[in-house]
Formats: structure tokens, C-alpha cells, sequence
């Protein structure tokens, strides 16, 4: 046994690991067992930032908690230490990464005292049992209560040998006591069943990252097949696709992403030959529930694959299969492989979110229907991708919304019951400023799927914009809750947020999905924007200037414009921005010069590009009476009349 233990000296404040203790000058201080427990790993880790999540994963264990949880436990702890918040001595929190230990520190070593006493040379042996004893609390923090203490004396009538024998007897029945113990508690308690599971990206074991569209279009419409299951949740596509290339234990991804089971595999294809390879884990213990046993097959057998893996799924979760939903979604695929193929290389393309690769998916797109006229999803996905070409390209809305009216109208004709295709045709009526139609379309999609994630993320942009904010915050969180780690969605409540001139808990939602992922250009541009209806110019334009560097602008122009805001403030780095976007070639998106005119005051310029907007049919204009930038405006009587001839009056 250990005869040492390790203590932490916290300038007047004592840490004991061991004995779950904090001290201030020999007197026990009141902290409840979450708080010393973070405290502890804080001090432990003190040499870098430790996450939120990593806390979150590591205390909370993956349960349900409000995102104010960890900041209050926090805050127990610098309450504890009698620490102020706007002063922190002891605690950095550095928002987007986490918190820190930075107070002053020493570590000891002590004696330990034994648990278990020795047996004494008196006439009696002493033997101490332990046994923690845990209990609600009403808070829902678990406080561990003094433990009972269990006496035993044996009277020394015989020799040290036959005392040291007895005593090793007692604690092996205690030992067994102990296990029989826990076993019937396990069995009180058996293994909830599997309502909940998540389908992992399949990785790719072609070797050629070409092939990734294969084996993330299979992980799709697995998903998509799994949903139309009744009462089994699954996770959505972007939630499950932030686990990509990422290697985490069943465990750990089931507490992450809330779910009882996995799928998890690979496609390996050659040639004309494919072979998709799965097992079903339980997060719980990581126990492999059933995996396949495919040899490689026919490329133009996958739609069968796919059916077998959901159906053995399905089966073994012990759920029935869809009934007229499966039909419906298997009656949507084209028969073509081709086809098929194509359309997963559009989709591919579509989700990347960039000039080219939206180029790239639409020349999919189109080769899908040239394979088959009547592949109502290709339309559909057509209709997708000519929308992101005016909203990441940046071309004239006229052209793009023309032929994005066109596909939508085609997917409805092939199928009416085709929630893409009421989501496609809901954006057509939102950029042509036709807000009534387009949440009746959005509406539609979600009553022939209520799991679709991306209506219920449009319908809160729609709802925003008819000016119902409270109705838009409760549908882009229900969009957030079907997809959590979806970084989309995550930045979009932060919008929404924002929109409905809740700016303080936009910029914490904000914060959020930037520690969730930094890369995003999007989210440090709704970011600087609350930071500046809020005057935090300093704060605003360090976003700007990220948001910047992650779209690829040039360094010597993100120093100009440092140095200008420097020197003069925020509305010569405004001015500056101005001078290098009219220097750039192509389209001007007149929306980013209204909001420039109006922060610079100049509001007769701001009219002038607001009408440019309206002979350009901008689709932005939708948000005319959302929008918080035009808040300066509202009492202009060209407002008035610009909403008017919009529609939205």
C-alpha cells in the first residue's frame, strides 16, 4: 500500500485528491463534489487550455445539460477560491478555448494513513470496511456522504499466524460480498434498449480520395433509409459526418453524438466491383451487435446492398422496416447505377461549399438526369446547386434563380411527395421575395418529413423574415437538436439569434460554434457583426479580419486594413474595405454595400444600392424588415416604399 499521497498548496488554499478535500487554512471549505472534481483536473492540466467539451465529455458524461451548466460549475469553483469573475487570479477562461489554472501552486507529499489497520500486538484485531454511499442531490450536484465504518474484534486466544489467516479470510468473503453485491445491482439494471443510433462516414479503402464520393453517398443513404424506421432516432448527416477521417472508440462517439448504437465500416471499390463491409456496436460497452459478410459484388447490386444492411439493422435493433415510407424512398432512387453514381458525386461536391466544387456538383447533377430524365432527386439537387452559386459565387440572381425555378419545378412534376424537392421549391419562392409560398413549401417538406433537418432549418429563416422571432428561434434549435454537431446549424442559431435582436446570446452561440470549428469564415462574420451592434469595435473588426484570412485575402491587405482601424477607427476600416471590394472584378453583391453605407452614415447611398438591389432582384431583399442593419432606416418613408413594391408590406 501507497504510504504517500500527493497535496496541492493554492496560495492559503490546501487541494487533497485523496480525500476529496479543499482546505483554507487548516478549515474545510464548502465546494460540492462537480466543482472540486473540475478544479482538480484544472490544476492537473494546468500546463494548457482544457476545452469545454473536453469537460463537458469528462464530467457530464455525455448527459443532457444546458450549455450554462459548466460556466456555473465554474463559477462554484472561483467562488469557492474567493475569487471574483471580473477579476480572475486563479481561472483564465479564454472564450473559443476553454479554461486554465493559472493561480500560484505548490505540490507536497504527506504521509498516507492506512485504510485497513494492522493487526495490533493488543489483545484484539481491528478491521475497517469501507463503503461509499451516494446521494441525490437536489441541485443534481452528487455529494459522496461519510462512509460507514464496520467494527470487528477478534479476542487473541491463539498465535499471530491463526489471527493473520482469520483476517485474510473475512476479507475475501467481504470481497465476495462485495461483487455478488454489484452483480445484482447489474442485474436489477439491464441494458436499455436501442431506440438511438448513428451512422459513421464509411471510410474509403480505395486509396484514391476520388472514391470518397462512393463511400460518403452509401453513409447517406443509409441514414436516409434507417430514418423512415418508426421510433428509431438517427442521427443526422451532419452531426454523424463531423466524426470524418477521425478515429474515437464506441464510447466515446455514442456520448458525443447521443446514441445507442453505431454503424461503422468501409467501400472498398475496383472497377466494376464493390464491397461494403459494416458492423452494429452498442456505445454502451462496445459490444459488436452484428456485422455483415459480403465478398465483392456487382457495382450494380449496390442499391441491394444497401436494402440488405438497413433490413439487418433494422432487425436486429429489433424494429419493423418503414412500411410505405421505404417504398416511397426506394421508388425515388433511379434504377440507373450511373446515374446514381453521378448524383453521389454531385452531392459530394454540393456539401463542400466552395466556387469550384459548386461548379463541379451541378455538371453532376446535370449528368444524372441526362442518364435519367425522370431521377426526381437530381433535380432537386440541381436546384441546390444553382442556389449556392449565387450565394458562395456570387452570380447575377437573375440567371441562377431562373433555372433554379426550372429544376425545382421538374423534381415536384417526377414527385410530389419529395420533401427535397418542396425544400428546393420553398427557396425559389424565398429568393423571388414570395415569403407566403415559400413557408408553405417549407411546411409541406416537413410534414412528409418531419426529420428533415434542412426545412426546419430554411423555415426558420422564413419565419424570421415574416417577423414571428420567437417561432424562428424554436424552429432553428429544433433543426440544432436534430443535427447538434451539424457546424451549420450551430452557426445559424447564432444568426437567428441575432436577427431576432438577442445579440448577447447570439454572440455566446456564436462563440460556440467557433470553438467548434474556427474555420468557418461565416461564423466570424455574424460574429463581427454582433460585436458591432453591440460597439465592441475592437472585438468586430479582429473577427472581420479572421473572417477575411480564412477567405484567402491577401495579407498585406488584412495589415492595410489592421492598420487603418488603428489609426482612425471604425469607420475608416470600413471606408478602406470599401475602396478594395469596388477594385475587385465581376459582380457586385449590392447587399454588402448597403450595410457599409449605412455603419459610414451615408444613408443616401445606402437608398442608391438598396434600388440597385431591387432592379438587380436580389434575393436578400426578403429580409427587408428583419434585417438589424436596417433598423437606421426603418423611418425613411424609401423604406417604406421599397417594402411595398417588394411584397412584404
Amino acid at each position: 500500500m501507497d504510504r504517500f499521497r500527493k497535496r496541492y498548496l493554492l496560495n492559503g488554499f490546501s487541494l487533497a485528491p485523496d480525500e476529496q478535500l479543499l482546505t483554507h487554512q487548516g478549515q474545510p471549505v464548502h465546494i460540492p463534489k462537480r466543482p472540486f472534481q473540475v478544479l482538480l483536473y484544472l490544476v492537473e492540466n494546468r500546463d494548457r487550455f482544457v476545452s469545454r467539451t473536453e469537460l463537458l465529455d469528462r464530467f457530464w458524461d455525455g448527459k443532457e445539460v444546458y450549455d450554462d451548466a459548466l460556466r456555473k460549475c465554474v463559477g462554484a469553483v472561483r467562488k469557492a477560491l474567493g475569487e471574483e469573475t471580473d477579476t480572475p487570479r486563479v481561472i483564465e477562461t479564454r472564450w473559443g478555448v476553454g479554461y486554465r489554472y493559472v493561480g500560484p501552486l505548490k505540490e507536497e507529499i504527506v504521509p498516507h494513513e492506512t485504510v485497513i489497520t494492522e493487526v495490533e500486538k493488543s489483545t484484539a484485531v481491528r478491521i475497517v470496511f469501507e463503503e461509499e454511499e451516494t446521494h441525490g442531490d437536489p441541485t443534481g450536484v452528487q455529494t459522496t456522504a461519510a462512509p460507514p465504518v464496520k467494527l470487528i474484534t477478534v479476542r487473541r486466544t491463539y498465535g499471530k499466524a491463526f489471527v493473520a489467516l482469520m483476517v485474510m479470510a473475512i476479507a475475501v468473503a467481504s470481497a465476495a460480498f462485495m461483487i455478488s453485491r454489484r452483480a445484482s445491482k447489474a442485474t436489477d439494471n439491464p441494458k436499455a434498449p436501442i431506440l438511438s443510433i448513428a451512422v459513421l462516414p464509411l471510410k474509403n479503402l480505395t486509396g484514391n480520395a476520388a472514391n470518397d464520393y462512393l463511400s460518403d453517398g452509401v453513409t447517406e443513404s443509409l441514414i436516409t433509409t434507417l430514418s423512415s424506421v418508426p421510433d428509431l432516432k438517427v442521427i443526422s448527416r451532419g452531426s454523424a459526418f463531423s466524426f470524418k477521417d477521425k478515429e474515437l472508440d464506441p464510447q466515446a462517439a455514442g456520448r458525443l453524438l447521443k446514441a445507442a448504437a453505431l454503424l461503422e465500416g468501409s467501400v472498398r471499390q475496383s472497377g466494376d466491383k464493390v464491397r461494403v463491409n459494416v458492423r452494429l456496436v452498442s456505445t454502451a460497452d462496445g459490444e459488436v451487435l452484428w456485422a455483415n459478410d459480403t465478398n465483392d459484388r456487382a457495382i450494380t447490386d449496390i442499391f441491394q446492398i444497401q436494402d440488405e444492411i438497413a433490413r439487418s439493422v433494422t432487425a436486429r435493433l429489433g424494429f419493423r422496416a418503414g412500411g410505405n415510407r421505404s417504398e416511397q424512398l426506394a421508388r425515388r432512387r433511379t434504377a440507373n447505377v450511373e446515374a446514381y453514381q453521378d448524383y453521389l458525386k454531385g452531392r459530394y461536391f454540393l456539401n463542400k461549399r466552395n466556387s469550384e466544387a459548386i461548379l463541379k456538383s451541378i455538371d453532376y447533377f446535370q449528368r444524372a438526369i441526362d442518364l435519367d430524365p425522370n431521377y426526381a432527386l437530381a433535380y432537386a439537387g440541381l436546384a441546390e446547386g444553382y442556389d449556392k452559386a449565387f450565394f458562395f459565387i456570387g452570380f447575377p440572381p437573375r440567371e441562377m434563380i431562373a433555372k433554379e425555378r426550372a429544376a425545382a419545378a421538374q423534381a415536384l412534376q417526377l414527385d410530389d411527395s419529395l420533401a427535397e424537392a418542396h425544400v428546393a421549391m420553398a427557396t425559389v419562392y424565398a429568393n423571388t421575395w414570395d415569403l407566403v409560398n415559400a413557408a408553405r413549401e417549407e411546411e409541406r417538406a416537413i410534414q412528409i418529413d418531419p426529420l428533415n433537418v434542412e426545412a426546419h432549418h430554411n423555415y426558420a429563416y422564413r419565419l424570421i423574415d415574416l417577423c414571428k422571432p420567437d417561432q424562428a428561434i424554436a424552429e432553428i434549435k429544433r433543426a440544432q437538436e436534430l443535427d447538434p454537431l451539424n457546424i451549420v446549424m450551430n452557426i445559424d442559431v447564432g444568426e437567428i439569434l441575432l436577427f431576432a435582436r438577442h445579440t448577447d446570446e447570439a454572440i455566446n452561440a456564436l462563440r460556440q460554434a467557433i470553438e467548434m470549428d474556427s474555420t468557418r469564415a461565416n461564423a466570424h462574420w455574424e460574429l463581427a457583426r454582433a460585436y458591432e451592434d453591440k460597439g465592441m469595435y475592437p472585438e468586430a473588426v479582429a473577427e472581420h479580419l479572421e473572417e477575411l484570412a480564412l477567405q484567402g485575402e491577401s495579407q498585406q491587405t488584412i495589415d492595410t486594413l489592421r492598420e487603418v482601424f488603428a489609426a482612425d477607427g471604425i469607420k475608416a476600416f470600413w471606408r478602406k474595405r470599401l475602396e478594395q471590394l469596388r477594385a475587385k472584378p465581376g459582380y457586385v453583391e449590392p447587399n454588402m454595400q448597403v450595410d457599409i453605407y449605412l455603419i459610414l452614415g451615408d444613408k443616401e447611398q445606402a437608398f442608391a444600392w438598396l434600388e440597385k438591389a431591387y432592379r438587380d432582384r436580389s434575393p436578400f431583399l426578403v429580409g427587408l424588415k428583419s434585417a438589424p442593419r436596417l433598423d437606421l432606416v426603418r423611418s425613411d418613408p424609401r423604406y417604406h416604399d421599397l417594402v411595398k413594391r417588394v411584397g412584404l408590406s
